[in-house]
């Protein structure tokens, strides 16, 4: 995976249901040679990120620095007591974490879509397109 990579996200698919985001994002990361072994460990992690109550920190390691751009935050991902939601997505396989962004571009909320772009294009060399209704292509 690298620079010449570039991921297109047609925003129509955020109004489907769960399935049809989670099926679309599979079919993304599979193109780019992420296996399902691979992608059955996207669905642990994302146990893990429910079971230490997790989803609202910047597991991916960027933040929103309202209205200041992006920022690599790698220390402000703990969740009481002390679990390291980056450092846990960090743990992971490589294609993993490729494949975790790739889902969070399909099914989650803007922050964690935006979180996903900069993960994606800062440590995979990837771009991220976004296009259809209400996009900016950012």
């Amino acid at each position: 995976m690298g620079a010449d990579k570039v991921i297109v996200v047609d925003t129509s698919i955020f109004k489907e249901d769960a399935a049809a985001k989670t099926a679309a994002a599979n079919k993304v990361a599979k193109e780019m040679g992420i296996s399902e072994a691979e992608l059955a460990q996207v669905e642990g992690y994302k146990a893990e990120l429910t079971k230490h109550n997790a989803w609202d920190l910047p597991f991916m390691g960027y933040v929103n620095e309202d209205g200041y751009g992006y920022a690599y935050v790698p220390d402000q991902a703990i969740a009481p007591p002390n679990w390291d939601a980056h450092k846990a997505f960090k743990d992971l396989p490589d294609n993993v974490q490729t494949a975790f962004a790739i889902r969070m571009l399909f099914t989650h909320r803007d922050v964690d879509r935006y979180g996903a772009n900069m993960f994606l294009h800062y440590d995979r060399g990837i771009t991220v397109r976004f296009e259809g209704p209400g996009s900016n292509n950012y």
